[in-house]
């Protein structure tokens, strides 16, 4: 039998998240989040919370090129980024000196296997200033497993992007998160929990 869902937050009921939001976040930049299908039906994504609390956000879901081709249709890839660590990123720390013209942000969702396989499958993303950060803060995101020690969740991410180049203070995403935390480990054995730092 299926769980009954919050008609807003669309999570279950029991773990709805609706009483840790707050006032919708006025966000300047455009958000467009790329998903891997497979991050769509995870209880513990950050996505979903995101699109819960940032005003100007957009998701599309797919893989491939084809299935982005209407989002492509309708972008202005001179004035688009990619938060996307590579050799060639710019600091999202320096943005706000810089002469970097970044209405719309692009973020793709998924495990590193994912994201780098989105990646390859779309040279067009490859072709936009790519941003990365210079101090990255220690990971919020403790229920789920960080491939990496640089790693953030896609919602940490966004929200460090927004504080460095809209002047953004993310901290109802950061909230968010700690309540969307709460709600998935309450009913956690207390052995399961322990496995999950605080």
């Amino acid at each position: 039998m299926k769980r009954l869902q919050c008609s807003h937050c669309t999570y279950p009921l029991t773990t709805c998240v609706c009483k840790y939001l707050q006032e919708p976040i006025k966000n300047r930049t455009r958000i467009i989040i790329l998903q891997h299908p497979d991050e769509t039906e995870l209880a513990k994504n950050t996505v979903r919370l995101l699109t819960l609390q940032l005003s100007n956000i957009e998701v599309y879901v797919g893989e491939s090129q084809r299935d982005f081709m209407q989002l492509l249709s309708q972008l202005n890839l001179a004035t688009c980024a990619l938060l996307y660590p590579s050799e060639h990123s710019v600091a999202a720390e320096t943005l706000p000196n810089s002469q970097c013209n970044i209405e719309t942000l692009l973020v793709i969702d998924g495990t590193w296997k994912k994201t780098n396989k989105i990646l390859a499958l779309n040279p067009w993303l490859k072709t936009l200033l790519a941003v990365s950060f210079n101090d990255i803060p220690k990971n919020k995101y403790t229920i789920r497993k960080a491939e990496q020690v640089y790693s953030l969740s896609t919602l940490e991410a966004v929200g460090l992007f927004l504080t460095h180049h809209d002047s953004i203070d993310s901290q109802p995403l950061l909230s968010l998160l700690d309540g969307m935390i709460e709600e998935q480990t309450k009913f956690m054995p207390a052995h399961v929990k322990a496995r999950y730092p605080e």
